[in-house]
């Protein structure tokens, strides 16, 4: 194998993808995406929370209809209007369908039921055209404070008490070796989804894209050519190479990005991320980075090299769109096992799966982001989808040696086991 035919392979195919205008749109517009998941829409969620609605109260004889409507005018966000507290006797859905028809057509924003119940004096309904948690706190805050007035009433305990135990939450507080972290499951895992579909995409985007033109290079004949100027593994490489370089390069634009926002936006941002409670320079940790920009080169490689097997095995655009499904099927697979190990970083399963080569790039990244695990499974995990991608690199070597030039019928999976056993 040459390496300078390699190299020339490799600087054509690089050359022509970042010049490509799919390549450059999504190099621009998935940190732009990110950025507005991270900062603008819970800014927008927020401000969707602020408007004024106007909601009415069915109080089906409970007699708490007036309580209720007192709590729910004094909270301040979202800011609520109570229309009318009506007592009603009849609760069935055509009793209810002149409040459906104001909701319909906008001049209420929902209402409240209020049904007799034996044991906690009354449920609660809301029906509306739409709703947000935000709202859904709210609503059943102030049901639940009318309902705990009523039943302490005269029973000698501070009701106002009670109202702040309501009130109080849970602080998650993240213990591992490096010390204790607030809130750090959180943001942790937010950003390793993030992460994930980052890696997901980019890998399915432009390994998609490799195998395309793959398979054009061979329907057109023009693959002809370059065999006749190259081996089969020394395209083979090149190709790889080249579309490994192009992803290299977008995750350095994207890496730059982020150390550009976490130095010179993070500090005009502190204000806001304060108010939000939400930390940038956690989401964007060295050690994270690093990590990332393994398993990202790592298991950009593996997978184009099976998206390059499939493309080798295919003489027409139309028997790759119906063949690329198995090799899109582990990332797929790895994609909902790292949502899984977000949540359950330290299972059985997860660790056995952040150790599968075809997982690992997802899973184990899930881990190290979540709950740090030990570092010889981090290095035991790269070190196996190292190893994996060079065995896919070898078959893939044979298979194109054999498969490239096929035209036709294309060759079944006894074909190209035959091929490598010949090889």
């Amino acid at each position: 194998m040459s390496f300078q035919q390699v190299y020339k392979v490799a600087r054509r195919e690089y050359i022509a993808r970042v010049r490509n205008k799919a390549f450059i749109i999504m190099t621009i517009m998935v940190p732009a995406f990110m950025g507005i998941y991270i900062a603008v829409l819970p800014l927008l969620f927020e401000g969707a929370g602020k408007e004024e609605l106007k909601i009415s109260i069915l109080d089906g004889e409970t007699g708490l209809g007036g309580s209720l409507a007192e709590r729910l005018e004094s909270v301040s966000s979202p800011r609520l209007e109570v229309a009318e507290n009506l007592i009603v006797t009849d609760l069935t859905d055509e009793a209810r369908q002149p409040f459906n028809a104001r909701v319909l057509q906008e001049q209420l924003d929902g209402y409240i039921v209020l049904a007799p119940d034996p044991e906690i004096l009354a449920t609660a309904r809301f029906y509306a055209r739409e709703s947000n948690p935000n709202l859904i706190r709210r609503l059943e805050l102030a049901v639940h404070t009318t309902l705990l007035t009523e039943i302490l009433d005269g029973s000698g305990v501070d009701v106002d008490r009670v109202k702040k135990v309501q009130r109080s939450d849970v602080e998650i507080v993240t213990v591992s070796s490096e010390g204790e972290e607030e809130g750090g499951f959180e943001v942790a895992f937010f950003s390793t989804i993030a992460l994930t579909m980052l890696l997901y995409m980019a890998v399915l985007i432009n390994g998609q894209g490799m195998a395309m033109a793959i398979v054009e290079e061979k329907s057109s004949r023009l693959i002809e050519v370059i065999l006749g100027a190259v081996t089969a593994a020394e395209f083979m490489a090149g190709k790889i190479l080249g579309v490994l370089g192009s992803g290299l390069t977008q995750l350095g634009i994207w890496i730059g990005g982020a150390l550009i926002m976490v130095l010179f936006a993070l500090p005009a941002m502190a204000m806001g991320t304060a108010e939000t409670g939400f930390d940038l320079s956690s989401f964007l940790s060295f050690n994270l980075l690093f990590y990332f920009a393994i398993f990202f080169a790592l298991g950009y490689l593996l997978y184009s090299t099976l998206f390059a097997i499939v493309a080798a095995t295919c003489t027409s655009t139309e028997e790759l769109s119906q063949s690329l499904f198995p090799a899109m099927l582990p990332i797929i697979i790895a994609l909902f096992a790292s949502m899984f190990a977000a949540i359950s970083p330290s299972a059985l399963a997860t660790r056995v799966l952040s150790l599968i080569p075809l997982f690992t790039p997802l899973v184990m990244l899930a881990r190290v982001n979540v709950l740090m695990p030990p570092l010889w499974e981090i290095w035991l995990g790269i070190i196996l989808l190292a190893l994996g991608s060079l065995g896919a690199a070898w078959l893939a070597a044979k298979v194109f040696r054999f498969a490239l030039l096929m035209q036709g019928k294309r060759p079944s999976f006894k074909d190209i086991a035959r091929m490598i056993r010949a090889a």
